[in-house]
C-alpha cells in the first residue's frame, strides 16, 4: 500500500509559507477552488461552471454572505429575471416577475448597468441568489456592488458568456436547478483532488537538452484525497496518467478509507522516460466504489513541455511563451518591485540565457488617462548568481547572497496590455553547471501589473523537493503573495550552447533570438569575424531585404525586424571565409 501522511502535515506548512506571503492587489480575483456553480436537473446538462463570486471586503461594496462558508450555500430552481423592457432583459430595472423569482436564484445577463444595481432588483423581487452570465470569458477581476451592493444580502455569482447558452433552454423551460457555494457536506459522496493537493513537475517547462534521459528527468507523483461528503469513504483511489498521444503511464493506488471531513496523502510512483520532448499532460483524477455527488473537482490536469524555455508556469502549446492568468502587483507597492524565479541544474552548463519573456498591465480604472497604458513603461531583467545556502523552500536571498551577471531594459512603445514581450540580454549567458541563478522583472512605478499564473501551485513539492521555486522583492523578499497560488510567467528562453558556433561542411549552426520575434532579432555568432551578406526570403522565396553586416565584438548581430510583415522567413547568411548558415524566424507583432 502507497505511504499515507495526514492532513494536519499539510496545514502546517501552509501557515508556514503564509508568514513569508506578502498582499497584493490582482488584475483580477481568480474564484476559490471551494466555491462551485453546479446543475443539478436537467441531468443532461449536469456539470459545474468556472465561476467568480461577490466578496465582502474591502472596497467591493458588497454586504454579501462568505460564499466559501458551507452554510451560506444556496440550492434551488433558477428563473430568468424581466424588468419589462425585452427577452433576457438585463434586470437595470424594477423586476416584473417577482412571481417568478420568489425563493428562486435569479438568473440575469451582464450590462449596462452595475453588478451591485442587478443584484438589488432581483433581491427586492424575492431571489434568493443571483448568477450573473456575463458578456465575455474573462472571470479575473472583481465584481464591484457599488452603492447599491451594499444592499444586498443574497450570494451573487457570475459565469462566463460561452457557458449561458447551455442553460438557456432549460431556463426557459422552467427545468434548471443550481447549487451554488461551497458543497463540503451536500452530498453523501463527494471526493476532490485540489490544485495545491497534487505533486507537480519541478518546472511545467524545461529545455530539452537538460533531460536528455530518466536519470537527469523524473516527475515524482502523487496527491491529497479529500472526502467532502457527509458519509465515510472505503474505497477512495488516486489515479494519475502521462498522455502524449499515447497513454504512457497509468497507475491507481490502492482503495483508501477516509471519514467525512478528512484526507489522506497517496504516492503513486515515478514517471520517467528515455528521452524527452514535445508537451505531456498529466492528469490527476479521484473515484471510489461509489456515484460521486459533485464530479467538477475529480480531475486537475498539468502540462508538461520541453523546448526552449525555462518556466515554472504552463506555456503556449503553439509558441512556447509562459500564460499569465492574472496580473498582480505588492498592495502597498509605490516606486517599484520585482517578480523572479529560481533555476538551478546540475547540467546547467549545457545552456546559455538570451532573455526573458514576461507580461504586465496597468489598472483601467484610473482617472488619469496616462495611468491606464503601458505606453513609455519601463521595465527591466535581470539574471543574479545566488549563492546563499538553501535550507528550506522559504530560503531567500540574503544581503550579500546575490551577485548581478546581467541586465537589460524594456519600454514599452504599444500599449500591449496582458501580451508578453521578450527582453534580450546584450549577449547570451553561459550558465555553469550546478550553480543557482535569480531571473528577475522589475517595474519601476506602483501601477505596473506583472504577470502571474496561479494554475499550477508547488506546495505539496516542498515536501518532497526542498528548492525555493519563485519570489519577489517589495523593499524586502517574499517568497509570494498570501493567498494566491503559483508563480509569475516569466519564461526563460535558453539556447543549446551546442547549436552555438561554426560546424562541418563549411556551415555555421545557430539558434536566433527571440524567436517568434517581434522588433529586433539577435543571431548569436561565436568564433566569426569580418562580414557577411545576409538575405531574408519570405515563404515564396522572394528577397526582402539583402545587406552586408560586420561581424565581430560581443559576437551577437541584431538585425530589425519591425519593418517586415507578420510571417515565418528563411535567414541566409554567406560569410566573406566561405561559410553560410540558413534558420527560419517566425515574425509577429
Amino acid at each position: 500500500m502507497p505511504p499515507i501522511r495526514f492532513e494536519r502535515y499539510n496545514t502546517l506548512n501552509l501557515m508556514k509559507r503564509a508568514l513569508l506571503a506578502l498582499p497584493f492587489t490582482i488584475a483580477g480575483i481568480c474564484a476559490s477552488a471551494q466555491v462551485v456553480v453546479q446543475v443539478l436537473a436537467p441531468t443532461s446538462i449536469a456539470t459545474d461552471f468556472d465561476n467568480t463570486y461577490a466578496v465582502n471586503a474591502g472596497t467591493n461594496n458588497w454586504a454579501v454572505p462568505d460564499l466559501t462558508d458551507p452554510a451560506n450555500a444556496v440550492q434551488a430552481m433558477a428563473a430568468l429575471v424581466d424588468d419589462g423592457t425585452a427577452p433576457d432583459s438585463l434586470g437595470c430595472g424594477a423586476l416584473v416577475n417577482a412571481a417568478d423569482l420568489a425563493g428562486k436564484i435569479a438568473v440575469v445577463y451582464r450590462g449596462t448597468c452595475g453588478f451591485g444595481v442587478k443584484a438589488l432588483n432581483a433581491q427586492n423581487a424575492g431571489a434568493i441568489a443571483v448568477l450573473i452570465i456575463s458578456n465575455n470569458d474573462d472571470l479575473n477581476f472583481n465584481m464591484l456592488g457599488g452603492t447599491e451592493g451594499l444592499s444586498v444580502t443574497i450570494p451573487v455569482v457570475m459565469i462566463a458568456q460561452s457557458s449561458g447558452p447551455v442553460i438557456h433552454d432549460a431556463l426557459v423551460a422552467g427545468e434548471l436547478e443550481l447549487f451554488i457555494g461551497n458543497n463540503f457536506g451536500a452530498f453523501p459522496f463527494n471526493l476532490s483532488v485540489g490544485p495545491r493537493d497534487v505533486l507537480v513537475p519541478s518546472s511545467a517547462s524545461l529545455p530539452e537538452v537538460l533531460a536528455a534521459n530518466a536519470s537527469e528527468f523524473s516527475v515524482l507523483l502523487g496527491g491529497w484525497i479529500h472526502n467532502n461528503g457527509s458519509s465515510a469513504q472505503s474505497t477512495a483511489r488516486l489515479r494519475a496518467q502521462v498522455i502524449q498521444g499515447t497513454v504512457l503511464y497509468d497507475e491507481v493506488s490502492g482503495p483508501q478509507s477516509i471519514p467525512s471531513g478528512d484526507s489522506v496523502f497517496v504516492s503513486i510512483g515515478t514517471f520517467d522516460q528515455p528521452a524527452y520532448s514535445g508537451r505531456y499532460e498529466i492528469i490527476y483524477s479521484v473515484g471510489s466504489d461509489e456515484v460521486d455527488g459533485f464530479p467538477g473537482d475529480d480531475i486537475r490536469t498539468l502540462s508538461l513541455s520541453f523546448g526552449d524555455v525555462f518556466s515554472y508556469v504552463p506555456t503556449d502549446e503553439t509558441t512556447g511563451i509562459p500564460i499569465s492568468d492574472t496580473h498582480v502587483v505588492p498592495a502597498d507597492n509605490v516606486e517599484g518591485w520585482s517578480s523572479c524565479v529560481t533555476f538551478t541544474d546540475p547540467n546547467g552548463g549545457r545552456v546559455s540565457v538570451t532573455g526573458l519573456h514576461f507580461s504586465a498591465t496597468t489598472p483601467t480604472d484610473q482617472a488619469a488617462p496616462n495611468d491606464s497604458t503601458l505606453v513609455d513603461a519601463f521595465f527591466e531583467a535581470e539574471a543574479y548568481i545566488w549563492s546563499d545556502p538553501i535550507t528550506s523552500p522559504f530560503t531567500t536571498p540574503s544581503a550579500t547572497g546575490l551577485a548581478a551577471i546581467a541586465s537589460a531594459d524594456y519600454t514599452f512603445t504599444s500599449d500591449l496590455q496582458g501580451e508578453h514581450v521578450f527582453i534580450p540580454f546584450d549577449a547570451p549567458i553561459q550558465l555553469e553547471n550546478g550553480e543557482r541563478y535569480l531571473f528577475c522583472i522589475k517595474s519601476f512605478n506602483g501601477l505596473a501589473r506583472h504577470g502571474w499564473n496561479a494554475s499550477l501551485d508547488y506546495e505539496q513539492n516542498f515536501q518532497e523537493i526542498g528548492d525555493p521555486v519563485s519570489m519577489i522583492l517589495n523593499s524586502t523578499w517574499f517568497n509570494g503573495f498570501t493567498a494566491l497560488n503559483g508563480a509569475p510567467s516569466i519564461g526563460v528562453e535558453m539556447v543549446d550552447d551546442t547549436n552555438i558556433g561554426i560546424r562541418e561542411n563549411n556551415a555555421v549552426e545557430v539558434t536566433p533570438f527571440p524567436n517568434p520575434a517581434q522588433s529586433i532579432l539577435r543571431i548569436p555568432l561565436t568564433g566569426l569575424s569580418g562580414t557577411a551578406v545576409l538575405r531574408i526570403l519570405d515563404a515564396r522565396g522572394t528577397t526582402v531585404s539583402e545587406q552586408r553586416v560586420a561581424l565581430g565584438g560581443d559576437h551577437t548581430l541584431s538585425v530589425d525586424v519591425s519593418g517586415i510583415s507578420n510571417g515565418t522567413y528563411l535567414f541566409h547568411m554567406d560569410f566573406e571565409n566561405g561559410q553560410r548558415c540558413d534558420f527560419r524566424v517566425v515574425v509577429t507583432k
